[in-house]
């Protein structure tokens, strides 16, 4: 295993990577307020690959320089570690603001690309939902990062999860703690810019959406969207489950990712 911090850009990143060292690598891209510990229950998915997991600028412990951030920033953040790593291609997963960071480093850097998956993402946000990030952002500013956890946590989880208090749901509550409310600010920032829907029937990768019907952040008509636009994609579902359902479901999407993978040898 090698892990540390690595030179990127202008900014020092926390990576992991494991697994056998000839093997494709899947790179794994946490959700917003979280770090590369997000793909602890999923490991599994991921045995006989490489696995390279990282802390996103902003998150865990890489760099947190002032924002706001950018998802082409971001994007070019993961080019940099791949190219600092010596790996050419990666297979690219990413969940919520992970997901938009992978569309984004699919479009931008297609040639790095060996297959895309999108969990519980969106290629656009409507004018109402921007503004809901922004006064949260505004709130965490103001009233610190406590104002806003219970409300978010209540989005991602079902109550079913919340009240067995499940391992995902136990993790979450705790990452989200240590966020720090410039980091909130800077990485919903570049949330809000997005908008990747026109551009994605130009992925020529094998590419799968996982998602939940009932998403509050993710609605299913922009699910289905996304795997229509797409030319070679699957849509799967994970239910019941709220924003995070991968963690609610861990052995389920194990399941799908992994079969999605071998699917590609």
């Amino acid at each position: 295993m090698a892990s540390g911090i690595i030179k990127t850009g202008e900014i020092n990143m926390f990576y992991e990577l494991t697994g056998p060292r000839e093997a494709p690598v899947v790179c794994l891209n946490h959700c917003f307020a979280s770090d590369h510990h997000y793909w602890d229950l999923h490991m599994a998915a991921f045995d006989g690959f490489q696995i390279l997991r990282y802390d996103t600028r902003g998150h865990g412990h890489s760099d947190t320089p002032v924002g706001p951030y950018t998802l082409e920033m971001l994007a070019a953040d993961v080019a940099g570690l791949c190219d600092a790593l010596g790996i050419a291609k990666v297979h690219f997963c990413g969940v919520s603001l992970g997901g938009q960071i992978a569309q984004t480093f699919a479009l931008e850097y297609p040639q790095k690309l060996a297959s895309l998956t999108l969990v519980n993402s969106t290629c656009e946000y409507t004018d109402a939902q921007t503004e809901m990030w922004r006064e949260r952002a505004r709130t965490a500013i103001d009233n610190g990062i406590t104002a806003i956890q219970a409300p978010l946590l209540k989005r991602w989880f079902t109550s079913a999860a919340a009240e067995n208090q499940i391992p995902g749901y136990l993790y979450m509550a705790e990452a989200i703690s240590r966020f720090t409310p410039a980091s909130f600010d800077a990485a919903s920032a570049a949330m809000c810019a997005l908008d990747t829907t026109d551009r994605l029937s130009t992925i020529q990768v094998p590419a799968m959406v996982i998602a939940t019907p009932d998403d509050p952040g993710a609605p299913r008509e922009v699910s289905e969207k996304m795997a229509r636009l797409i030319p070679d994609c699957q849509l799967h579902w994970l239910e019941p489950a709220q924003h995070l359902a991968s963690l609610e479901h861990p052995e389920r999407f194990n399941t799908l990712m992994r079969n999605f993978l071998l699917g590609l040898a």
